[in-house]
């Protein structure tokens, strides 16, 4: 039968322009031609393994809406200078590598949009352009075009339920069908039989007539998929483009033709009744499939929520957008409210519940001057505060764009879907070898076999088990308030087996003070000037320190590694390491008193005004209680530690001495570069290498190291280094990362074996006649749902350490 033109399903009896299904489908062909994409397009579209995409719609005719300030203040941020923003939408319609290239298109087709980036797994398209140039309402009419309809993150959940409601409607009409069939049924397992005549044809034909709408209508779905996956196997020649409804297509298509004829000729087996149950069950796995995945991303999307989209000044008390706030403007939170920004304090004392932020409720008290964050809560009497960062910059902003997910799949996920269609092909061929043997032996029995075959080996399980796994296994560490970047980092925790530590905020506190002090208060007040709004502990101690704020610094410039210089006064002042300024002319001897200040465990830093040394300072920073037992437990996995300072060596010593670390497991003086460069090393000796610093000075490291982990100390620009951030700044937080990436692991390939050993019992009984079409309908979706279940319950990510003892699936990831 001839096909369509633009999504290849068979062309029906009103055939548009000759060669398409629908005018949307002319539509979109004649959109995809005029934009020079077409060629591209349906080469990838092979790709696509769920189904044509939905055509343009009238809902996407008109979209002024997006124009509009009230919609770019709640649902976009502009960056940089003129009318760029920036957003995230959520995209309907989105299916396969297609959709994400023709909407990641959008800079060739309109030249204002700087960016655009999908995420397939979420169906998010973040957004960058020019509002004057290029309206948002221009670019959401030109993805229409498509039958992509863009809507507002919140709009996602709406979809997610009219998607729902969709399938639950196809399941309650499969299942209304299949028992009004299954009575048509019992009467011919009772007894009714061809000697009653008339009666014996008309429930037959009658149960033809209810079962072709559960089967074509309710199961619509399952051949439009099948469909289109083997005409891009076809067309491309690849087998790989088999979709794991092709197997089930397949067999009711085979058990309803069988029935059909049966009918027709008068006598004959009927399987009317296993092909509507089959369906009805079929449709049913999928909305519990669909419910346990919507549950996964409503669990994940709870933390974006916490932030309220409205905001009271504390002036007038008017309500505006939370976007809208400008730095500097004072607003009023009341009890039981979360602050919509971050920001300080001015008036009021209460406490706070930052149990969104670090997964820790408890509450925190705050006065004026107390620093608070968008997303806690204000518990006790009404505050006022003044804001210094709203959405994307805010911290949590900062945290929502690290624990999104990028395209680094876990090599485990590549693996699954690399089974999925050999596995498929592999039931074709055995179900073409059933039905060959069993025609030659018993051909009564060929078509019961063959369908109970494809039925019970539907693959589903091996689609569902390692995205699910992820999903939920990231959703349960940010509620943790540990944020995880990408699945690859998950997966890799389990091979780490040497781990770097930082020493400053990492296996310290990181709120050092100033305990030794000689020299210039002038020199320390022009210092603490410099230091001021310099995200280190080491500036905020000596701001702390400092007795004087007269002085007001510029041009001031942070070094990596050595410290801080600028202008104070019209002075040129650097505040930093003694190797950094040692060189520097001393008439107080301040500098050769460094080495005493260290060999005492106090951090040595100098003050030079002009090239002079006018001031030396020694800070005191306490080792983090657990920090010990963290050390202890992680040698006794067997893992290589090594603490990497850029502090002085003797202070390094000292702390890793205190932590129960050997000699030559500590290091100070190792500036950010020579971090990475020992990272390199150790990896191309073959080790697996996490880096735990404090995402600041140790981003090159935690950027090199095969899993890099920021320790967040209440950073205020919002951005974080590596691949995982934990909020809690509790190191203990380690041993359980390192923990929850082996049980994620063993669910997912615990998960993975079940589903192949499940297939092959199934096969096997099946190809031998000990399980019917009906048995099969039952059966097939049971690993489908242990896997949901084993997904949707497992806990990956809690605080029990568990034992390191799955070698044999450490092996299989890395020959994957």
């Amino acid at each position: 039968m001839p096909a369509c033109a633009h999504c290849d399903l068979p062309l029906g009896r009103h055939v548009v322009d000759e060669q398409f299904c629908c005018a949307s489908c002319a539509a979109v062909n004649r959109l995809l031609h005029a934009s020079g994409l077409a060629d591209d397009f349906y080469k990838l579209s092979g790709i696509a393994t769920t189904g044509p995409r939905p055509a343009a719609s009238a809902r996407g005719s008109n979209h002024l809406q997006f124009d509009s300030e009230e919609f770019l203040d709640a649902h976009t941020t502009q960056t940089g200078e003129g009318s760029n923003r920036q957003a995230e939408l959520f995209v309907e319609g989105v299916h396969c590598a297609a959709c994400v290239w023709l909407l990641e298109q959008l800079p060739r087709q309109i030249p204002s949009v700087r960016s655009a980036r999908l995420d397939l797994s979420r169906a998010r398209l973040a957004l960058t352009w020019d509002q004057h140039a290029a309206p948002l309402s221009k670019i959401a009419d030109w993805t229409s075009g498509f039958g992509y309809i863009l809507h507002p993150v919140e709009a996602q959940e709406s979809v997610r339920r009219d998607e729902e409601r969709r399938l639950l409607r196809r399941v309650g009409l499969a299942w209304a069908l299949a028992g009004n069939v299954m009575l048509l049924a019992f009467a011919f397992y009772a007894g009714l039989a061809p000697s009653e005549g008339q009666l014996f044809e008309s429930a037959r034909w009658l149960s033809l007539i209810l079962a072709a709408p559960a089967v074509f209508g309710a199961g619509s779905s399952f051949f439009q998929r099948a469909a289109r996956s083997v005409q891009a196997a076809f067309r491309d020649r690849n087998w790989r483009h088999l979709d794991m409804d092709v197997p089930i297509a397949l067999g009711l298509a085979v058990g309803f033709a069988d029935s059909t004829a049966s009918v027709f000729a008068g006598h004959g087996e009927l399987w009317f009744d296993s092909l509507t149950v089959l369906t009805a069950a079929l449709l049913t796995a999928r909305l519990l499939q669909l419910r346990a995945r919507n549950a996964a991303a409503r669990a994940a999307g709870d933390l974006a929520a916490s932030v309220p989209r409205r905001a009271r000044l504390a002036g007038d008390g008017r309500t505006v957008s939370a976007g809208a706030l400008n730095r500097g403007a004072v607003i009023r939170v009341l009890p039981g409210e979360a602050f919509p920004a971050d920001g300080t304090v001015t008036r009021g004392a209460s406490s706070v519940d930052a149990s969104a932020m670090t997964g820790e409720s408890r509450a925190e008290p705050i006065a004026p001057d107390s620093r608070v964050l968008a997303g806690t809560v204000n518990l006790s009497r009404p505050v006022d505060v003044r804001v210094e960062a709203t959405g994307s910059a805010s911290r949590l902003g900062g945290l929502l764009a690290t624990a999104r997910h990028d395209a680094n799949r876990a090599p485990v996920a590549l693996t699954a879907s690399r089974l999925a269609a050999p596995f498929v092909a592999t039931v074709l061929a055995a179900a073409a070898l059933t039905l060959a043997w069993t025609l030659a032996h018993q051909p009564s029995e060929a078509v019961s076999r063959v369908v109970a075959l494809l039925v019970i080996t539907c693959p589903c399980a091996l689609g569902m088990a390692t995205p699910l796994s992820m999903v939920v296994a990231m959703g349960q560490a940010a509620r943790r308030g540990t944020f995880i970047r990408h699945e690859a980092a998950v997966q890799t925790l389990h091979r780490v087996d040497t781990v770097l530590l930082d020493k400053t905020g990492t296996l310290t506190e990181g709120t050092p003070s100033v305990l030794w002090f000689r020299g210039s208060e002038d020199a320390l007040a022009m210092a603490a000037a410099l230091e001021r709004g310099v995200p280190h502990p080491v500036a905020h101690a000596v701001c702390q320190r400092a007795t004087s704020t007269r002085f007001e610094a510029t041009g001031t410039t942070v070094i990596p590694g050595a410290g801080v210089e600028g202008t104070v006064q019209g002075r040129q002042v650097q505040v930093g390491s003694p190797d950094w300024l040692g060189g520097m002319r001393d008439p107080n001897k301040l500098a050769s008193r460094a080495a005493d200040v260290a060999a005492a465990g106090l951090t040595p830093v100098l003050i030079a005004v002009d090239d002079v040394i006018t001031a030396g300072l020694g800070l005191g920073d306490g080792v983090r209680e657990r920090a010990p037992e963290v050390v202890s437990d992680l040698r006794s996995r067997g893992m290589r530690i090594q603490l990497l300072s850029g502090d002085h060596p003797e202070v390094a010593r000292s702390v890793g001495m205190q932590l129960g670390l050997k000699p030559d497991e500590i290091e100070g003086g190792v500036s950010p570069e020579d971090k990475k460069q020992r990272i390199r090393r150790l990896q191309s000796q073959g080790r697996t290498v996490m880096m735990v610093g404090d995402g600041l000075n140790d981003a090159p490291a935690l950027a090199a190291a095969d899993v890099g982990v920021s320790i967040d100390a209440g950073r205020r620009d919002g951005r974080f280094a590596g691949d995982i951030v934990l909020t809690r700044t509790d190191i203990a937080e380690v041993p359980v990362l390192l923990d929850g990436g082996t049980r994620t692991l063993r669910t997912i390939y615990g998960a993975l074996g079940f589903s192949v050993l499940y297939n092959l019992a199934g096969a096997a009984a099946a190809a031998t006649g000990l399980v019917t079409p009906l048995v099969a309908a039952i059966a097939m979706p049971i690993s489908s749902l242990a896997v949901v279940l084993a997904a949707a319950l497992h806990r990956p990510f809690r605080g029990a350490p568990v034992k390191r003892s799955l070698r044999s699936a450490t092996n299989f990831s890395r020959a994957a």
